[in-house]
């Protein structure tokens, strides 16, 4: 399974409910279907949809249960008629210090693969200083949340890369699939997890379910003093959003268990903070939990989701039993240039093969394994960050305009 450290925006936004509340009611199956299928990519444990807006596209949209609401990240794909009277939202990093404005658009029309939603409210970001594709090596133009899973039964299946959409009222239960209770507060699933955690008892914690998160799980130990650290953890860059980068800690709970399934030595994020806050006004009014459950879990899974019903339902496919991996280098990587196929170091953990080897941030890779990095896409470029300790990387890279080779022997981390 992939590891990239990437928290999308559903993390940090805050309640929009009177958006979400209109946005679900918009949306139907054209000529009166009563199910529709479409495929998707999946970069990165993150499911991409193509969507048109206003009847302009198709552009890239992340799915994600996490999210209040729709987002559209760059103001370009929508017209200057959807922002006419648009309100404004300020948005703020954990500081309390003003980050930037959301514009909240209005009647935009949406539609893909059978699917229409009319008079719909998205919020657009004012200027489009994410770097979003660089880290998914793909270009991402905006998110669908709740809007999506509140109005249909959403039936996903990761193997095969289908989602499935049906009318809550034409569901059928499947037989085959575990069935586990979720809650939906403020149009977002929440499901209680069981963390065992090494030296310690286990604890029951109340999760958010993100698909638009790409790792496995992240546990917030300031807000709950039975979550604690692993002795093993490394500082590491876990997520990107609003605020910019997301710092903390990476390690391994010994034992997570979702309904009936166990997982062992689960890759955990810890963040320093969640990037950004509400208002002192807004405060009171937060859900109390304790993290999120991401794509690397539920990846795993044939899920759909009812939450008419408040159900979730759970199929285990091939990949049920791999193992959490994780970097092997120490070094992560963004995508640029114009293909996306241009690498270039972001990140570098201490005392890894990477930092011991003297590579630094800002190197280009120019060749992996004796084969030039522009042949490989993203995805790939990280699966061979990953490979067995013990095994052998070649790289080139380029720096300050020199190119210089390294022999990198991969070790565990984690």
């Amino acid at each position: 399974m992939k590891y990239l450290p990437i928290i999308l925006f559903s993390v940090f936004l805050f309640h929009i409910t009177n958006l979400n509340a209109q946005n679900s009611i918009g949306f139907g199956l054209e000529n009166g279907a009563s199910r529709v299928s479409l495929s998707f990519r999946n970069e990165s444990n993150l499911m991409i949809v193509p969507i048109k807006i206003n009847e302009q596209g198709p552009f890239n949209f992340i799915l994600d249960t996490g999210s209040e609401s729709g987002m559209i990240f760059d103001k370009l794909i929508i017209g200057e008629n959807n922002l006419m009277n648009a309100r404004t939202i300020p948005i703020y990093a954990a500081d309390g210090n003003k980050v930037t404005d959301l514009w909240v658009a209005n009647d935009i029309r949406v539609n893909f693969a059978g699917v229409h939603g009319k008079d719909q409210s998205m919020l657009v970001l004012q200027s489009n200083f994410v770097d979003i594709e660089n880290v998914l090596g793909v270009e991402a133009h905006g998110i669908l949340g709740s809007e999506i899973f509140n109005r249909f039964v959403v039936d996903i299946d990761y193997a095969e890369r289908r989602i499935n959409l049906t009318h809550p009222e034409d569901f059928k239960r499947p037989k085959k699939y575990k069935k586990i209770p979720i809650t939906i507060e403020n149009f977002r699933p929440y499901v209680n997890v069981t963390v065992k955690q090494k030296g310690e008892k286990a604890i029951t914690v109340k999760l958010l379910i993100d698909t638009g998160a790409s790792s496995a799980l992240f546990l917030d130990a300031g807000s709950n003093e039975d979550i604690v650290l692993p002795e093993r953890t490394l500082d590491h860059t876990i997520g990107r959003g609003l605020a910019g980068i997301v710092k903390g800690k990476i390690g391994r709970v010994k034992k997570i268990r979702l309904g009936k399934y166990k997982f062992k030595k689960v890759l955990t994020s810890y963040p320093d903070d969640w990037g950004l806050s509400k208002p002192d006004s807004e405060i009171e009014k937060e859900d109390i939990r304790y993290g999120t459950i991401g794509s690397d879990v539920l990846s795993r899974f044939h899920v759909i989701f009812n939450y008419s019903e408040g159900y979730m339902y759970l199929k285990p496919n091939n990949n049920i039993r791999d193992r959490f991996q994780f970097n092997t280098v120490g070094m992560n990587v963004m995508a640029f240039g114009e293909r996306l196929n241009e690498y270039y170091v972001n990140d570098i953990i201490a005392d890894s093969p990477a930092d011991k080897a003297g590579l630094e941030i800002g190197d280009e890779i120019i060749a992996m394994n004796n084969n030039p990095a522009f042949f490989y896409k993203l995805d790939e470029v990280v699966s061979v960050l990953k490979r067995t300790p013990g095994e052998r990387l070649k790289l080139i890279i380029r720096r300050d305009g020199e190119l210089m080779q390294f022999n990198i022997k991969h070790k565990r981390l984690l």
